[in-house]
Formats: C-alpha cells, structure tokens, sequence
C-alpha cells in the first residue's frame, strides 16, 4: 500500500493513514509486541485489524494522526491530539515499531516529533504542544525531546500503571517561544540529521530532569513532612 505523504522531511515522510492501511497493513500488531508497548497503555488485550480500523475511524476525526515512513517501509506513528484552537494547544504521541530502537537509532523518531511540531506551530497556529512519558525515558529519548525545545515541567507521582509496575511519569511541554527561539539560533528548526546527531553526542550527562527527580527526593519528602505534623 502506498500512502500519500502529508509532510516531507529529510530522512523521513509523514503519510496519511487510510482505512485500508488500518485493516491490511501490519499497523495493528505493533500494540500486540511487548517491547513497543512496555511503557504505554496499550498492550493489556490484543489488537487486532477490526480494532485498529475502528480507531483509526474515530480519531482521524479527533487528531492529526500520520504514519512514518523512512522513504521505504512504514515503520510508526506520530501524532497531535486534544487539539484545542481557541487555547492554542495539542498533546504529542509517538509510538514506533520495535525494529527501530528508538535509543540506538534516535534520528527517525527525532525528525517525526520534529516535522509534526513544525506543521503545529507554522501551519495550524498552536501556541503550546505537551507531551508525557515515562520516567525510564528521561535519560534516554527524554534528552532528545530536549534538543527540539521539549521542556520538563513536572514528575507525576505513581502516575505510570501496568500490571504490578507503579512508577512516576514525567510532564513534558513546548511553547512557541520556544519553537522560535531555536529556529534563530539553528536557522531551521531540524537543520539535518547530521546536525542533530552532532548535538546528541554532545548532551550533558545529567539532564534537568535528574535535578529534578533529586530536589523532589529531598526537598519535597522533607516540606511534605513537616507540613503534615501541623
């Protein structure tokens, strides 16, 4: 199947899903593979095609939802939801097809987030685009979402819930400013791969979010405490 390609970038395109992609393609079963799915919700009960056609048919009315494509194969999804136009503002989602590590070979995922966040900003006016992800993704993936202007702005205390794993989640946002402020220091928002990559190896080995998760652990348990003796 050959899908239109809504946004065009560098290493990959953003294409547009259609119902036949949603029944036919291999789309459904990357919910059903324990390593996409180990930090979303997804993963509890099988998908199968009826049910990726049947969300696919709900949410292409509720989100902008593009499949990405490395020139070749299809390999992920990205997309902006909650859209709200009067507030400005959208939440960002990614999910990627196991093969693709997003750790070891960071570039595609990074472009996807990238192009998408561009077209919400340049062409469909949003102020503020949030994300939110689990905690054991700050020190990885965390720090690339960074480097596009992803800011950390909050630990979510045993938000993130599978099975008998309760931990914290991380709230994530970018805001215009922010988008802008990049774009004049870089010249473009993604100037290349190449580039990016350079930034990556260059990346502190401790990010904000380990100062953090540390001001949380000490100061937080501490203020807590003697705030419940009153």
């Amino acid at each position: 199947m050959q899908l239109d390609v809504f946004i065009s970038g560098e290493n990959i395109d953003l294409c547009i899903p259609t119902r036949e992609f949603a029944e036919k393609s291999d789309w459904y079963s990357w919910f059903n593979d324990p390593k996409i799915t180990r930090y979303l919700q997804q993963g509890v009960f099988p998908n199968n095609p009826s049910l990726q056609v049947e969300f696919f048919e709900k949410q292409q009315k509720e989100r902008l939802l593009l499949i990405i494509s490395n020139k070749q194969e299809y390999l992920g999804v990205v997309s902006l939801s909650s859209i709200d136009l009067i507030k400005k503002s959208a939440q960002i989602a990614l999910v990627v097809n196991s093969a693709l590590d997003v750790l070891k070979s960071p570039l595609i995922s990074m472009e996807a987030i990238a192009r998408i966040t561009e077209h919400g900003f340049q062409i469909m006016g949003l102020s503020r685009i949030s994300g939110y992800q689990h905690i054991n993704l700050s020190t990885g993936w965390g720090r690339r979402m960074e480097l596009l202007g992803y800011r950390v702005e909050g630990i979510n205390r045993h938000s993130c819930v599978k099975g008998h794993d309760i931990t914290d989640g991380i709230s994530l946002a970018m805001l215009y400013d922010d988008y802008m402020k990049i774009k004049r220091k870089r010249g473009e928002y993604w100037d290349s791969a190449e580039k990016m990559e350079a930034r990556i190896r260059k990346l502190p080995k401790k990010g904000f979010i380990d100062s953090l998760r540390t001001f949380m652990k000490e100061k937080s348990e501490l203020y807590y405490e003697d705030t419940y003796n009153l």
